[in-house]
């Protein structure tokens, strides 16, 4: 077939070209946009999650003073006819003013006000009625009941409501205690990012922007706005936005809104303890900013490619025999980089395998003690129960011949952790339980620490299922312990405290000393820095450096630390498998 004329070779090229750099400047805008958006989803959960706390908190106070004046015994005496309104209501002037509350209401068992906080001021509202209202139907049931509603001047207010209980634990009467939200809101303005609650009416209640109070998202609402006694007429939608989607994740565009960024990235989570949901509002301006950025950089680095290459284009003729001589040098030297990753591979695993068989080493004589203490026991009753044998005496020496079984199991458990430590393990990770690994490396160790009066304390759980090589990871513990006991030599006393504990999705292993410490802590993963002194039975600086290795290849962290009152902690923390992930 007849080559093309060199022009539409070249033009042909041309368009190619331009095609591919397209897709390719496309793809890095969104790549650099999702991950600056996932960043910024991680960091605005966070947020979020903190601002619920902070907002339950303090809602907490006020949910705990309506428990405890709901049992004082002046108001059981007021709903019994034992006091008079007057003198409960000055009761509840004086514990408001204490503890910063709005209001506080007592009623009776159909929901009336007998008594209030607010007698002077507004008198009208002893006699009130309130036994429809949410927050006293849910106190009916003995629940803590919670309302929240707007005035006509826009102030917000929460609402808690528990019953008055009798002997017979049936409701006698109710206690409403109101919190002014614009109160608690006050610490919260300096925050740079912004936060909002929305109820289920779609209303935004709580917000660390004032212009945000009672605003109204329809996405949001699942009731009628009237369910919570908003004045509509103080009710705006929320700014009017557009919504774009960046790469599956919704980004709103806010106009004339001074307190919204101009771009926000959305990150709601529902908070069932108080009924609401918290957005908050990421500015997303500097992720898309990057994302442009890196589109723009790539674009004219493609192009500044382009022209190169459409040159070379030209004169590839001149240049195909270096280009030839390259192509074959670059596969020798592949080649060459392929052999020696494979060769830096096998050393490491011959490094991790002599680590282990070095600590093996140094347990061989407690281990051996661990086994002679049978063996002797063993001798023994074999002994004896030959001469009960001769004696005619079998049930005795059945006894005996009991107890050598036991001695033979003991030590075969203690050849099968000294046999699975020493073996070599396959990359694969598998569900491993951590609390038999660290039963295991304890055993192991537990020859030493009796030999050198090091006494262990440990806190561990039944089951705690990960991720991981077991071998691997019994061999981490065991060097973390005999590192400890190692840096506690001249130390007094000498304690090992091991902690199990699971938490939050997470798996950590602590191991705490009462040595001097590291006194570069800095350094303490890198490889060949020790404090101990270097020699073949001293440690070459590489224990902490495997270590390191070993738990990040599942998915982990190995971390240390010193302790205020001296010695050293070192936490392994891995993800933590599901009780349905562990039995799969």
């Amino acid at each position: 077939m007849p080559l093309a004329p060199r022009s539409q070779r070249l033009r042909a090229f041309i368009v190619s070209y331009l095609a591919l750099s397209t897709a390719l400047v496309f793809a890095v805008h969104q790549v650099t946009m999702t991950n600056g958006l996932e960043r910024l989803s991680r960091s605005g959960s966070v947020i979020a999650e903190q601002s619920a706390d902070r907002l339950i908190a303090q809602l907490e106070s006020y949910r705990e003073l309506t428990d405890l004046t709901a049992r004082h015994p002046q108001i059981a005496a007021l709903i019994e006819g034992r006091s008079t309104a007057i003198r409960t209501s000055e009761f509840l002037l004086r514990t408001a003013l204490i503890t910063g509350a709005k209001e506080i209401h007592a009623l009776d068992s159909k929901g009336q006000v007998l008594a209030s906080s607010t007698f002077e001021e507004t008198p009208s509202d002893i006699g009130e009625d309130w036994s429809e209202r949410a927050d006293v139907v849910a106190a009916r049931t003995r629940r803590m009941g919670v309302f929240h509603s707007a005035d006509e001047d826009g102030l917000r207010s929460y609402y808690f409501a528990r019953s008055v209980l009798r002997d017979d634990a049936s409701p006698q009467g109710y206690m409403v205690i109101k919190v002014n939200m614009d109160e608690l809101e006050g610490e919260w303005r300096i925050d740079e990012t912004v936060v909002a609650f929305f109820d289920s009416a779609g209303v935004g209640f709580v917000s660390n922007r004032p212009t945000l109070a009672l605003t109204y998202d329809a996405s949001l609402a699942q009731v009628p706005i009237g369910t919570f006694d908003y004045p509509e007429k103080l009710l705006s939608p929320l700014a009017d936005h557009s919504v774009t989607a960046g790469n599956g994740r919704t980004i709103w565009k806010f106009s004339n809104a001074t307190a919204m960024p101009d771009h926000a990235l959305v990150v709601s989570k529902d908070v069932p303890l108080i009924e609401m949901t918290v957005r908050a509002f990421m500015d997303a301006g500097p992720a898309l900013g990057e994302a442009r950025l890196m589109a723009a950089l790539v674009a004219a680095i493609l192009s500044l490619f382009g022209l190169g290459f459409a040159i070379f284009v030209q004169s590839r003729a001149r240049l195909a025999d270096q280009l030839r001589l390259e192509a074959e040098a670059n596969s020798k030297l592949e080649a060459r980089v392929a052999t020696r990753n494979a060769q830096l591979q096998k050393a490491q695993d011959d490094l991790i395998q002599a680590s282990k068989l070095t600590a093996l080493g140094q347990m061989s004589a407690g281990i051996s003690h661990e086994l002679n203490q049978p063996l002797s026991a063993i001798q023994n009753y074999a002994v004896n129960a030959q001469k009960l044998l001769e004696r005619g005496r079998e049930p005795e020496a059945q006894e005996n011949l009991t107890l050598i079984s036991e001695q033979t199991q003991r030590m075969g458990r203690i050849i099968h952790n000294l046999r699975g430590f020493a073996r070599k393990e396959t990359e694969p990770l598998e569900r491993v339980n951590v609390a038999e690994v660290l039963e295991a490396s304890l055993g192991l160790a537990a020859q030493r620490a009796r030999s050198e009066g090091v006494s262990v304390k440990v806190e561990t759980l039944p089951e705690a299922w990960v991720d991981a090589g077991q071998v691997r990871l019994q061999q981490v513990i065991v060097n973390l312990l005999s590192n400890a006991m190692d840096a506690m030599t001249h130390s007094v006393p000498k304690e090992i405290t091991v902690s199990l504990s699971q938490r939050r999705g997470q798996v950590q292993l602590v191991i705490t000393d009462t040595g001097p410490g590291l006194a570069d802590i800095e350094r303490a993963f890198e490889p060949f820095y020790t404090t101990k002194e270097i020699g073949a039975s001293k440690g070459l600086g590489l224990g902490l450096s495997i270590s390191y290795g070993i738990i990040g290849s599942f998915g982990g962290l190995l971390s240390v630390e010193n302790m205020d009152h001296g010695g050293a902690a070192f936490t392994i923390t891995l993800p933590a498998l599901t009780m349905q992930e562990a039995a799969e």
